[in-house]
């Protein structure tokens, strides 16, 4: 991961969950990072995570912003190039997830998962583009298990990381012959607060629904944000240089899963 070092880095939601996961793993790796949250605070918080992880006060960027906005947007891009001259990484990572059946999914859910998880990515990336064809960096999106997988409750939050996956292969089709790579993760359950709102917090209940009685997840655990920030480190980095269009999967293999995945006798 050594190429990862002094590369000038745009996360988007970089205050917390896999933002700051993998804010922290790039800092250690030497990365030069912009972290653009509208919760300022969290930015801050772990910026210093970062300085304490070897970065300087030099190389650490926080930008108050709210991505579903075009001023805001434009601001982090700007102030990167301010203080860096460049851009060579940009994580789309900011994202939110709101459940309810498709058939009771109110117009507002409706417009803030996709504002925010679709257009704010399609957006925040035309602002970048030029600036990484310059450097021919790259772009790793966040997507989802849900982009391929239905669920209950899901729809509208698949629907958006369905979206994200054609965004990524369409894209990196288009900026192929600029030397501009474009990737994304597709995580599985991951013990995070995403949840909360199912399980109030309780990881024992979440780890219990998704690998005992519903085993989904054929490794037998959840996924920690840690993996995920590997997965999107190796593709931003030179070790995924002929890598473009492509998904990894960070699910402990739930994507083979099929239907008769529960029911099969396990070997010894």
């Amino acid at each position: 991961m050594e190429s990862l070092r002094d590369k000038v880095t745009i996360i988007t939601g970089g205050g917390a969950g896999f933002g700051r996961v993998t804010a922290l793993l790039f800092a250690k790796y030497g990365a030069k990072l912009v972290l653009g949250d509208f919760n300022i605070a969290g930015a801050e918080a772990v910026a210093e995570e970062c300085k304490k992880a070897g970065l300087s006060i030099d190389d650490v960027l926080t930008v108050e912003a709210n991505i579903t906005k075009e001023d805001d947007r434009k601001k982090i891009v700007d102030e990167c190039i301010s203080k860096f001259g460049r851009l060579d990484i940009l994580i789309n990572n900011a994202g939110i997830g709101r459940f309810a059946p498709l058939t009771q999914t109110p117009p507002d859910m409706y417009d803030a998962v996709m504002d925010l998880n679709v257009k704010a990515q399609l957006y925040m990336t035309q602002l970048a583009v030029p600036h990484l064809k310059a450097t021919k960096g790259n772009i790793v999106n966040l997507a989802s298990i849900v982009s391929e997988e239905a669920m209950p409750l899901s729809g509208v939050y698949g629907m958006s990381k369905a979206a994200v996956a054609m965004f990524t292969k369409t894209l990196a089709l288009e900026m192929a012959e600029f030397g501009v790579r474009v990737n994304e993760v597709r995580p599985g359950t991951v013990n995070t607060n995403f949840y909360d709102a199912f399980f109030g917090g309780d990881t024992e209940k979440l780890q219990l629904l998704m690998t005992a009685e519903h085993p989904k997840h054929p490794l037998g655990r959840l996924a920690t944000p840690e993996e995920v920030a590997n997965a999107i480190a190796f593709l931003a980095s030179d070790m995924a240089s002929y890598t473009t269009g492509n998904a990894i999967y960070v699910d402990g293999g739930r994507h083979c899963v099929g239907a008769g995945f529960a029911a099969m006798p396990k070997t010894k």
